[in-house]
């Protein structure tokens, strides 16, 4: 029987409630809202829940805290599609130590760097100890202090996961897969898997973006930040496509040595009869260079990477959406009082 599979750091932390993952999703943003209250009643500003400011300035993380906890089965999903690709792929005889399908046990120690990497770098950069501490609103400022951290280090942790994933598979790219060049959609899911991350990654930014003020997109730790999380956008996409890619180009260079091979073998077998003379079978020798030839020809348009234009098209797409939000915002955010 097949033992169940390792949780990772986030999964093991939302087994805990024994609520399905969108009933403690749903837990987790309710108290993440009803603090928010409680925080603007003990400053004695309740009265400004009513105002766009405090839901603009105020709800940034714990919105994307739960967009985080939202998208990631997906991502999940993705990423076991993508591994269970490489399944049929497998040598009988030469297979990893953990098969195809089975995620890899989770390093908790390294997971738990990540989160504290990401808290760290969010202190570091914002530095909140030198905020303006406005009075009668301490409460808010140590909201933020605990959820801003909270978001960067799950952040960090999704960035972790993601290179920890496209690690593994770049582990099973490197088998000597029974890869059939002429079928490479059998590897397209980890081209989805990796558009889907993609997404991900840039709807969180877009979502952000939308939460800041046109005061605070001009600062330069707000560009910092968006400037890392589109290079690790960027990362994560070549990454997991860079090892199948690699996978499919030598299954294509041993393709064209074995065309090639035969080629030189017909083309040496017909020299001689040429030379000798012996004209009896040279018209099946033609067909077989004219078969080599035709697969010789089709091996080398054959793809090498998993993805076709209509992924690159929708990634390139998307991709511009948080360029365009936050042209928006700074062009006409400081007309609209935004």
């Amino acid at each position: 029987m097949k033992k169940p599979r390792a949780d990772n750091l986030l999964q093991a932390l939302m087994r805990q409630s024994r609520l399905s993952w969108y009933g403690t999703t749903a837990v987790i943003a309710a108290v993440l809202i009803l603090f928010l209250i409680l925080a603007a009643y003990l400053d004695g500003i309740l009265g400004a829940l009513s105002e766009l400011w405090f839901w603009q300035e105020l709800l940034d993380s714990p919105v994307l805290i739960i967009y985080v906890l939202v998208v990631y089965p997906f991502m999940w999903r993705l990423w076991e599609r993508a591994v269970r690709a490489f399944q049929p792929l497998m040598p009988a005889d030469d297979s990893p130590k953990r098969p195809a399908g089975e995620a890899p046990p989770p390093n908790r120690r390294w997971e738990w760097v990540a989160i504290f990497i990401g808290a760290a770098f969010f202190l570091l950069l914002s530095q909140p100890w030198k905020w303006g501490w406005v009075t009668g609103e301490i409460w808010l400022h140590v909201y933020e202090i605990i959820t801003f951290p909270l978001l960067f280090g799950l952040l960090a942790w999704l960035v972790y996961s993601g290179l920890s994933g496209t690690r593994y598979i770049a582990r099973l790219g490197r088998q000597a897969l029974n890869l059939d060049i002429f079928e490479p959609g059998v590897l397209a899911p980890v081209a989805h898997w990796s558009l889907g991350t993609s997404l991900a990654f840039i709807g969180g930014i877009s979502l952000s973006l939308v939460f800041q003020t046109w005061e605070s997109l001009r600062m330069w730790e707000d560009i910092t930040i968006y400037a890392v999380l589109l290079g690790a956008t960027v990362l994560l996409f070549f990454m997991s496509m860079w090892s199948t890619h690699k996978a499919m180009a030598r299954a294509k260079k041993r393709e064209l040595g074995l065309a090639q091979k035969h080629l030189t073998a017909a083309y040496r077998e017909l020299k001689e009869r040429v030379n000798q003379n012996q004209m009896k079978g040279v018209e099946k020798l033609y067909a077989t260079l004219t078969a080599w030839s035709t697969y010789e020809r089709q091996s080398k348009e054959a793809p090498t990477w998993p993805f076709n234009a209509s992924i690159i098209r929708r990634l390139a797409v998307s991709g511009l959406l948080p360029g365009l939000i936050y042209l928006i915002r700074f062009l006409f955010g400081s007309r609209l009082g935004m």
